[in-house]
Parts: C-alpha cells; structure tokens; sequence
C-alpha cells in the first residue's frame, strides 16, 4: 500500500514540475534579434507558424513592457489594414517592442504612412517593411461596391485602381487586395527617395503578403519570394 502511494506521490510531483516548466516557457521573454532582411522575413513566417499550431512564445506582456521600457528596436515594420482579426502582433508572435505596426482601412499609404515609414527604417532599426493585405477585406469590398459616404468615398477611390473584377465576388475581394498591396509598395518606392535608396542598397526589403482571415495564415505574394 505504501508503495502504491509513493508512485501515485512521486507521479503527481512529476506532472505538476512539468506543468511548471511548460509555464514558464510560454511566459519567457524572447527578443528577437536579426542582423538580414531576409532573417526578419524568416522570423515573421517562423513566427505565424507559431500563431498557426497555437505555440506563441511571446506572450508575457507584462514582463516585455518591463524589458522594453527604457527602449525598443524592432526589427520590422508592418502596413496593414485596420482589420480587427488582423493584428499582427498576435498574427506574427511578436508580442511588445519586436514589430513597427502601422495600420489604416485598406493598408493605404499617404505623407504621414511614409513619414512613419522612412523613421522606422532610417532612423530606427526595422530591415523589413511589409504590406499586407488580407482575405474579406472591408475597405476593398466598399471600392467593389462604390460605397460613397463621407472621407470613406476618397479612401475607396484609392483602392479603385486595383480592382479585380471576377465571376466571385470573394475571388475579386482577394485578388483586388493582391493588387492594392502592389500599387502601395509601387507608391512607397516612387515618393520615397530615402525607402528607394535602401531597398537599392540592400539594407531594407520591402515585401508584400497576404493575411487569409479564414486560416490565419500569412503568405509573401509571388512576386516579393
């Protein structure tokens, strides 16, 4: 009888220190730290295949703002749209002081988007700029639709250019928010002499993918692999 207890004891001490330690694996803080472009767009799919199987690492936020207060340097900055099932801090398991973000109805570029952009690549540390659209966008489902309704009607007029039309109103979704992620890093590259200069350099990227909000997985566009 003694016997049998000290094994139900000792099996019991084993499942809680294993619990312990898979606790404190998920809460440990990981900064990532790249010296590529191309190693930042390695940690970004490495990190949505994270999100994908449900193994974030980068989720003690508690301790990442004590970490991170004094200073941060990310390195990657992200463009996407304003989507609430799309944040990428969550998408891409970066957690906090890992990832720019900037984020906007239609991942859109304008004076104040390129500002931002030209400061995370120029004066701060990202290597990496992304634009990422995704699947069931709103602001591209408004451009299909021609919606008209206050500043929303000259925000859909941006998206206009790069409509799809396709016998599937979700095909032409998709593949119009395809078109709009090129004709914003065609833009970028055209008003933004310093973001031309380091992609020509080879001290920056800059990438388009796509978000589908139906499998939460991310994908660089054909075009940027």
């Amino acid at each position: 009888m003694y016997h049998k207890y000290t094994i139900i004891v000792l099996s019991l001490i084993s499942f809680l220190l294993s619990c312990s330690r898979e606790k404190t694996q998920k809460n440990e803080f990981h900064e990532i730290i790249t010296h590529t472009p191309q190693e930042s767009i390695d940690e970004l799919l490495a990190g949505n295949q994270r999100f994908l199987e449900d193994k974030l690492i980068n989720i003690n936020h508690l301790e990442q703002i004590e970490l991170t207060k004094h200073g941060h340097k990310p390195h990657a900055v992200i463009l996407s749209c304003m989507d609430s099932r799309v944040p990428p801090e969550i998408i891409f398991d970066q957690g906090i002081g890992n990832i720019f973000v900037i984020r906007n109805a239609g991942n859109l570029e304008d004076h104040n988007v390129l500002g931002s952009l030209e400061y995370t690549v120029h004066v701060s540390t990202a290597k990496v700029i992304m634009v990422m659209g995704h699947s069931h966008c709103g602001a591209v489902t408004g451009a299909l639709d021609d919606i008209k309704h206050g500043h929303l009607s000259q925000l859909v007029e941006q998206i206009k250019p790069s409509i799809q039309n396709h016998d599937s109103k979700k095909t032409s979704v998709i593949e119009t928010a395809k078109q709009s992620v090129h004709f914003t890093i065609k833009d970028i590259l055209q008003r933004s002499k310093t973001i031309r200069e380091l992609v020509q350099q080879k001290k920056i990227e800059l990438v388009g993918a796509f978000y589908d909000v139906e499998t939460g997985e991310v994908k660089i566009l054909e075009e940027y692999k």
